[in-house]
């Protein structure tokens, strides 16, 4: 969202970004697994997130579309949290 206002600018290093955007969706995947494995509440909320998550690169960035699939992701993550507690 900070990229998206302009107050981040990932342009110089524009290959974390994809390498933290990797670590997120493999992290989302294995907990989306381990959801599954350990028959968690959570799982549920994480799984529409890898769906996001699949379409999110094929929207260009820095469009409204792209902040809000990741803006939907977060809201589904926080959704997961609530369902842990």
């Amino acid at each position: 969202m900070l990229v998206q206002f302009g107050v981040v600018d990932t342009k110089p290093f524009r290959w974390l970004h994809h390498a933290l955007f990797f670590a997120v969706f493999a992290s989302a995947a294995l907990a989306v697994a381990a959801g599954f494995w350990q028959v968690a509440p959570y799982r549920w909320a994480l799984l529409p997130v890898l769906a996001l998550y699949v379409v999110l690169p094929r929207v260009r960035a820095g469009t409204a579309g792209h902040a809000a699939l990741a803006g939907a992701a977060m809201v589904l993550y926080v959704a997961g949290l609530s369902l842990t507690l």
